[in-house]
């Protein structure tokens, strides 16, 4: 970790700031903006503890230098579906259809790898909705490393149904639609972003071998199989991840 003491604080005072008062932010100014991995989780994990959330789940983006990126999913903004969620609160609403595993049990902090087996035995594969946002008023502008400072760009995670049999399905094949207000935007077959999402599942349970580890009731996502859509004020999105389950989200 590079960021000094003083930067850590002042960016993740930025973000406190944004998330209170709704207002979003520009990208950091580069005397306090992280400029490594290990940068972008410390303003993460010193937002979170500023903010007094728990942690209710993970967010697993694509590795940045070889390194694994992850984000805290607030324990506020982890929503069963059918779920409600102000439009306020998520104004860039978009949305994204994930499959997430919710861990019945913990993974405890140890020194040996835990094996996919292991990972796979403690958790329930889920249909899921990441609703994505941002702390800063330019999404697509932002540096990678101050979105990954800003939990990953997460806004919510709605959490929907599961078949009583996940472990005989394919994750990689799945068919699945997004539906907005009841119009199908996207259609597709398999698409996760590294065919498997439990494959990255495992690579963060072992990442947090020495940070704790995975608690009873959190759940990781790993990313989205219908790419990132936008939805609008008072519309509704239905994801169905056909044989599988549904997850369901309504913004007013």
């Amino acid at each position: 970790m590079t960021i000094t003491p003083q930067a850590l604080e002042a960016a993740t005072r930025q973000l406190v700031q944004a998330r209170a008062s709704g207002q979003r932010i520009a990208p950091f100014d580069a005397a306090i903006a992280p400029t490594t991995l290990a940068d972008a989780h410390a303003i993460q994990d010193a937002t979170v503890a500023r903010l007094e959330e728990r942690v209710g789940g993970w967010k697993v983006a694509a590795p940045v230098g070889g390194q694994l990126a992850r984000g805290v999913i607030l324990g506020s903004r982890l929503l069963a579906s059918p779920a409600r969620l102000p439009s306020s609160l998520v104004p860039l609403l978009a949305v994204e259809a994930e499959i997430a595993f919710r861990f019945d049990r913990g993974l405890p902090a140890r020194a040996a790898a835990y094996s996919p087996a292991e990972v796979a035995d403690a958790a329930t594969a889920v249909a899921a909705i990441e609703v994505v946002d941002s702390r800063f008023a330019d999404y697509g502008a932002a540096p990678l490393l101050d979105r990954i400072a800003d939990c990953v760009s997460n806004g919510a995670f709605v959490v929907g149904e599961t078949p009583a049999d996940w472990r005989a399905h394919d994750l990689s094949k799945l068919e699945v639609t997004l539906c907005i207000d009841g119009k199908e935007i996207v259609r597709s077959v398999g698409g996760h972003p590294t065919g498997d999402p439990m494959l990255r599942t495992v690579e963060l349970v072992n990442l947090l071998r020495s940070a704790g580890g995975i608690q009873p009731g959190q759940v990781v996502t790993t990313g989205t199989y219908t790419g990132l859509n936008r939805a609008g004020p008072g519309q509704t999105v239905t994801v169905d991840f056909i044989g599988f389950g549904k997850a369901e989200v309504a913004f007013s």
